[in-house]
């Protein structure tokens, strides 16, 4: 008998819904789909996997595999879909305005630093380095699907607490990318170029306070 085919629509964009353990609401299948992906994209790199190795590191056939993912970059953004959502949780793109910047900014500042320099995070960075000049889908797939959530949904946070008066935020796209910035390094350089093995929560921690002051000073209102 021929196997099932599911009609899930493929991951893009920013992380979708999650269920309660960061795990994709998502068919079972689907979930294997990504699960085997994300091992072989981490141990193998993204243009020596084929969906073939794919479909039947998850059990699956080629076409159930293809049923939910139309290429191999749609996979890739369902991997960091994935990634993102366990280690960020559900609600991490949605800045809620009304909380005060200092409380806000640290708390996206600890999830999104201790997602970047997460052994798997590590790995798919250097995936998507080392291979995107020879597959350009896979760099704009990782941009899309992260960097550029990011910048957005700091920019909306930071235009709105310009609008209420909190901060002064002239440019909130420019201050978005400047704090992206300030965030990711020098920990997530390290990490990447193995110089350090491990951060600890307590150096996150440590530097999210510092961006954050440094951050806030510039754009306080006079």
């Amino acid at each position: 008998m021929a196997e099932d085919v599911e009609t899930d629509s493929a991951l893009t964009g920013c992380p979708p819904e999650m269920a309660a353990n960061g795990e994709e609401s998502a068919s079972p299948k689907r979930t294997a789909i990504v699960a085997a992906a994300t091992e072989l994209f981490t141990q193998s790199g993204y243009g020596a996997v084929s969906m073939d190795a794919i479909a039947a590191k998850a059990g699956v056939s080629k076409r159930t595999v293809y049923s939910h993912f139309p290429g191999k970059d749609v996979l890739f953004a369902a991997v960091m879909t994935r990634h993102c959502g366990r280690l960020s949780g559900e609600s991490v793109w949605e800045l809620d305005p009304e909380v005060e910047p200092r409380e806000m900014l640290t708390d996206r500042g600890m999830r999104f630093l201790r997602l970047i320099t997460s052994p798997e995070a590590v790995s798919l960075f250097r995936t998507v380095t080392a291979e995107a000049e020879r597959f350009p889908e896979l760099g704009r797939t990782f941009f899309e699907t992260g960097p550029k959530c990011w910048f957005g949904s700091f920019e909306d946070y930071l235009r709105a607490q310009d609008k209420m008066g909190r901060l002064r935020v002239p440019n909130p796209e420019v201050a978005a990318k400047f704090l992206f910035a300030l965030l990711k390094d020098p920990l997530h350089l390290r990490m990447m170029l193995g110089v350090q093995a491990k951060v600890t929560e307590a150096e996150i921690a440590a530097h999210v306070k510092t961006v954050v002051e440094v951050f806030l000073e510039q754009y306080r209102r006079d």
